[in-house]
């Protein structure tokens, strides 16, 4: 899936030269398990450009923090069609996932010119701004007032981005690079969309955080949960085989010193580490088994981003297939065609092991006859 996602990239950027970002692949890659839960039927002729259509998003989206070249569309389907797909994703995709704008990143935005001429008030004068509010009384008096130690009228760098981090309803800020780690250290970078796509689902339906006490109060155990899961689906596919209780147990160790590894070496910058770690709490055993349990308690497991996962595993084993069939090709030595027109037809290959046996066969023949005709000719000639 990874592959056909960069390839989706590059032909949208042909200009591109370098290797992909590797956040502009991952954005494409969690709007697509995303657009499966969200927009799971589509058209015959829309569901061929899904992936193309996610990876053109992905590029409007980042093309001014990444500074990418030029963006081409080519999609594989009509443009009317393409165009009215692209508007349907677009509309019902987060743009949590996208980089934040340069307001939310904390800055002050200045009036412009032309309401600073007119002392901050529309031109018109007779209507109030819609944003601006009754000063209480409060607010009227603190500007007369000497602020106390720590406490300034301009926002440090600090408060501005808690701010920002609490004004917003996106997923927690660890759960991403946490999933990236666990994924690297496991071999199984094809996951992290569909696991973050899971946990989108539960803890920020519709782009808002949910209103589920369990699942904000274990956000560590209901990740692990999510993790195990996927991963255990996704060997059920491949191999048909289970898991009993005494695989379960080793598995369930190898996840949770997983998050004790992350917790030590991830590192999420510009954001405090009260923020960055919101949510965060160090799992034992008991945790890791109740999470599962309300997992499938919920029935969390039954929607289509995780029912996704077969689909997944297809690509990857068609990709497998196709890499070893290409490697069989290229291995393979080659053969001569025979055509009409060309000298390597049986008929004319007169050294093959059939002609020569023919040949040998003729030629004893051919050997009798003229000793016989031989041996006759002088009886005859004694005769006369």
């Amino acid at each position: 899936m990874s592959r056909q996602i960069e390839q989706a990239l590059l032909s949208l950027m042909p200009t591109f030269g370098s290797d992909l970002p590797p956040s502009l692949v991952e954005l494409a890659g969690s709007l697509l398990a995303q657009s499966r839960h969200r927009a799971s039927t589509l058209k015959t002729e829309e569901e061929i450009a899904r992936l193309y259509a996610c990876a053109n998003i992905a590029c409007d989206r980042l093309k001014i923090t990444l500074d990418l070249p030029p963006i081409e569309p080519r999609p594989p389907i009509p443009p009317r069609i393409y165009k009215r797909l692209y508007a349907h994703l677009d509309n019902i995709l987060p743009s949590s996932a996208s980089t934040p704008s340069r307001t939310a990143a904390g800055r002050t935005r200045t009036p412009s010119s032309r309401f600073r001429d007119a002392g901050g008030s529309p031109a018109s004068g007779s209507r109030p701004l819609p944003s601006r509010r009754t000063p209480t009384k409060e607010q009227s008096l603190a500007q007369w007032r000497t602020p106390s130690k720590g406490e300034t009228g301009t926002p440090t760098k600090s408060t501005a981005k808690k701010e920002a981090f609490v004004a917003g309803h996106s997923l927690h800020p660890w759960i991403q690079p946490a999933t990236r780690f666990l994924c690297e250290e496991t071999d199984h970078k094809k996951l992290a969309p569909t696991i973050l796509a899971g946990m989108e689902v539960i803890v920020t339906p519709g782009g808002r955080r949910t209103e589920d006490e369990w699942a904000l109060q274990n956000v560590t155990a209901l990740f692990a949960a999510i993790y195990f899961f996927v991963t255990m689906r996704v060997k059920a596919l491949a191999s048909g085989e289970g898991i009993d209780r005494e695989g379960y147990v080793p598995l369930r160790k190898d996840i949770l010193a997983l998050l004790t590894r992350a917790r030590q070496e991830v590192v999420i910058r510009n954001l405090p580490e009260e923020n960055a770690w919101e949510g965060w709490t160090n799992l034992k055993s008991k945790d890791f088994d109740d999470a599962v349990a309300k997992v499938n308690e919920r029935a969390w497991l039954t929607g289509d981003w995780y029912q996704g996962i077969a689909d997944v595993v297809k690509l990857t084993q068609r990709s497998q297939l196709e890499d070893v069939q290409m490697l069989d090709e290229e291995t393979m030595p080659k053969m001569q065609v025979k055509k009409a027109d060309t000298m390597f037809q049986d008929k004319y290959d007169f050294l093959s092991e059939a002609k020569r046996t023919d040949y040998m066969h003729w030629k004893e023949d051919m050997l009798a006859k003229i000793a016989l005709l031989t041996t006759t000719g002088a009886a005859m000639e004694v005769d006369t």
